[in-house]
């Protein structure tokens, strides 16, 4: 299935997706506060101590490959992210599809750093989307 000429149902994108990825992943998360050197002061001031856990994004995909939905809704947001359509970019970047206002659309991310599309995060939400997209791609699972 394509969604705007993306692939949303990737070959590793099935029950066992964790260890199905066909590139290194398990080195993403394992904290309880992001290493972005921007996250402290941001979270602060959006209110928020931590992002959703790896176990909470993976059982999100796991649910979603059970039930052939191509996407999951990311944690605390309104965003869809069409968890099929990750790749990564590199050993730290990745992109993905999301849909947001009944509107998909394709984004970077870069894990290592936290970056959105190449720029820092504006909102809490902008910051579920891209630990989410980075959890999927190299997360441990």
């Amino acid at each position: 299935m394509n969604i705007n000429n993306v692939n949303v149902n990737a070959g590793w994108a099935r029950p066992g997706w964790g260890v199905a990825r066909p590139w290194n992943h398990g080195w993403y998360g394992g904290w309880s506060s992001p290493s972005w050197g921007w996250w402290g002061a941001r979270a602060a001031t959006w209110g928020v101590a931590s992002l959703a856990t790896a176990a909470i994004i993976n059982s999100a995909v796991d649910n979603a490959v059970s039930s052939n939905t191509t996407h999951i809704v990311v944690p605390n947001t309104d965003y869809q992210l069409l968890y099929g359509s990750v790749q990564p970019s590199g050993s730290q970047g990745v992109s993905f599809a999301v849909t947001a206002d009944g509107s998909t659309y394709q984004l970077s991310a870069d894990c290592n750093r936290g970056l959105l599309d190449g720029r820092e995060p504006t909102s809490a939400s902008e910051a579920e989307l891209l630990n989410a997209a980075c959890q999927v791609a190299f997360g441990s699972a």
